[in-house]
């Protein structure tokens, strides 16, 4: 691929299955998909961390669950590139055709895909061949948002798929003899004849099949013709509705199959800084973790659709639903929300399913919650209810203040607010909550020194009401306690509490592999993922620690890389790339990754005492790595 950098950021996919991988070298048949970003280089060159969050969250929402649909297997992500292995080259094409009909509907980066059919060869997962090569040439003479083919492959579709490829000529490949007749198909791709769609006919399906996720419809429907998102949405703006202050008649919840999955997007201001705004939205996020029959998306995933059209932060996220906000003046004039569906194949021209006008809370502390009871009611769910004691203004607008500061990653001014926090509302359970989960720090705090924090965290949350936070902090320390039941006991209480909370279920996926119940954390981890659907560093922590256990060096080293990548100094992913490269005998790149751990050199007690496993056979996978990288110590 062109100027590819080969280090890994994200293998494999979380919502596939990890199985183990067979040492035996396998030659097989296949169709071999090869996909990376157009102008990635530019991209990394103008803005690294952005490119390569778009980069994460195109491969997460947009190209893995095209490849799984489709009877694909992913064996490689590294750098924008992807590499897919397919049982027929109909099928990969199809893959293609839906990847860049919603790359180039939601506007996400420029994709190239090449497609070749030949023999390869599989050593522990992954892929060696000339006709892999093949496959990377044929990629990178693709046009963005095309595919290019073959001649293998394309005797494989002619005659199958209505549409003239273009014959474009032979072309060499290094270290093939031969050149290689390749066929090209542009843009036109998206508008296959074989993969349409009509909503009409999706009309007439079972009432199971019309619960699917209207952005999984949005992607169906869409694949007749490259249409605009906002037509896709039936969405207009409110300062362009005319009369839309009279909301939708009827309820949502009346008509939608299943649960709906809910985006409480990042709110807007006219005077208010943005941040601010944004900090709100979040809040009321929070507030809906103790809803039930709804889905939340976390709001380390909304952050990213900050700036997006509804529509395209709809697909982006995976919701049937979102929640947009105005505050036209101060906190306490309150929110003007907008509830908006995703509606397949919709008019351009329709309304908002809901608009509700500001509502002045009685104090800002009780906006988040009364926000969120309002999005409730329009659903007909259950949230239980909340009590909010009144609270002084300026230590809310200070507690946003400083989760928007620690969000940025300035930690030394987000703790002056907290404290000034504190200082105004000393008695304020959420505040002491989130004091103590700073304090514990267990994405980025030095590893070493874990267990300890854990437990004076525990402390500084005694005597609080059951939040979500206090919960997850006690079952922490019950955990580095040597007490896995009760951690565990803690943590399903949280998840029971407030099933939308993606911490808790991510909580509860670590326990349960801690304590060697992997099959049980893979569906777990699999529900946090739903609920916070890009990638997140502690996430892709808690996956690379599966892969180490089950002995899959290469797939914990990659994981724990692609964590490495949206957080530098996350410390346990850091460990675990540390003895995952160490057990592969990579032991320049375990020594580099080890060098990344506060307080280096430690020992081998040290960093594996910040994985409290009850279960033997996963805590020796980790020791034995980090003895072989070279820490001091016994394994």
């Amino acid at each position: 691929m062109r100027g590819l950098s080969w280090h890994p950021l994200l293998l494999p996919v979380p919502s596939q299955r990890s199985v183990p991988v067979s040492d035996k070298p396998q030659r097989r048949l296949a169709a071999i998909f090869m996909l990376d970003v157009s102008g990635f280089s530019r991209m990394m060159a103008e803005d690294e961390a952005g490119t390569l969050n778009q980069v994460l969250a195109q491969q997460q929402t947009l190209i893995a669950p095209a490849i799984r649909n489709h009877g694909g297997r992913i064996t490689k992500l590294m750098g924008d590139g992807v590499l897919a292995l397919f049982p027929s080259v109909i099928s990969a094409v199809e893959a293609a055709a839906q990847i860049q009909a919603d790359a180039a509907r939601t506007r996400h980066l420029r994709l190239r895909i090449g497609i070749n059919l030949g023999e390869v060869l599989i050593v522990q997962g992954d892929v060696f061949g000339d006709e892999v090569n093949i496959a990377a040439r044929l990629e990178s003479l693709a046009q963005p948002g095309g595919v290019a083919l073959s001649a293998a492959a394309y005797d494989q579709v002619r005659n199958r798929i209505p549409y003239d490829f273009e014959d474009f000529g032979q072309h060499e490949v290094k270290n093939i003899p031969d050149p290689v007749q390749v066929y090209v198909l542009g843009e036109e791709l998206t508008s296959l004849p074989s993969l349409r769609r009509s909503f009409q006919s999706l009309a007439q399906e079972p009432a199971l099949h019309r619960g699917m996720r209207p952005a999984m419809l949005l992607l169906a429907g869409g694949l007749g013709a490259v249409t605009a998102v906002a037509g896709l949405w039936g969405w207009q703006h409110s300062g362009r509705l005319g009369n839309a202050a009279a909301p939708a008649a009827g309820r949502p919840a009346a008509t939608f199959e299943g649960s709906p999955v809910i985006a409480v997007l990042p709110f807007t201001a006219e005077t208010l800084q943005p941040d601010i705004a944004g900090m709100l939205s979040q809040e009321v996020t929070r507030s809906l973790a103790a809803a039930s029959d709804i889905r939340i998306i976390a709001p380390s995933s909304t952050r990213a659709a900050a700036g997006l059209l509804p529509g395209e932060a709809a697909v982006l996220l995976g919701a049937d639903f979102v929640v947009t906000g105005h505050l036209p003046g101060t906190l306490e004039d309150g929110v003007r929300l907008e509830i908006l569906q995703a509606v397949p194949g919709g008019e351009t021209g329709a309304k908002p399913l809901s608009i509700l006008p500001p509502q002045p809370p009685q104090a800002a502390a009780s906006l988040a919650p009364q926000l969120a009871a309002s999005i409730v009611r329009y659903f007909g769910k259950p949230l239980p209810e909340i009590h909010t004691p009144p609270r002084p203004d300026g230590a809310v607008s200070q507690l946003f203040t400083a989760r928007s500061l620690r969000q940025q990653g300035r930690s030394s001014g987000a703790a002056q607010a907290l404290h000034r926090v504190l200082q105004l509302a000393p008695d304020w359970p959420q505040a002491q909550a989130l004091a103590a989960l700073w304090h514990l720090d267990l994405l980025t705090g030095p590893v070493a020194a874990l267990p300890q924090r854990a437990a004076e965290a525990a402390r500084m949350v005694e005597g609080l009401p059951p939040l979500a936070a206090v919960l997850h902090l006690r079952a922490l320390a019950a955990q580095f306690a040597g007490h896995p039941d009760t951690a565990l006991g803690l943590a399903e209480q949280l998840a029971e509490a407030y099933p939308n909370d993606a911490q808790g279920q991510l909580l509860r996926a670590w326990l349960l592999h801690l304590a060697g119940q992997n099959g049980g954390a893979q569906k777990v981890l699999d529900r946090a993922y739903q609920l916070d659907p890009l990638p997140q560093p502690m996430a892709l922590t808690v996956q690379a620690a599966f892969h180490l256990a089950a002995g899959q060096g290469g797939e914990a080293a990659a994981v724990a890389a692609a964590a490495l990548a949206l957080e530098p100094e996350a410390q346990l992913a850091a460990v675990l790339r540390c003895a995952s490269q160490a057990a592969l005998g990579r032991f320049d790149a375990a020594a580099a990754a080890c060098a990344l751990l506060k307080g280096a050199p430690l020992t081998v007690d040290q960093a594996a005492a910040a994985f409290p496993y009850s279960a033997d056979a996963p805590r020796r996978a980790l020791r034995t790595g980090l003895s072989l990288a070279g820490l001091a110590g016994r394994p």
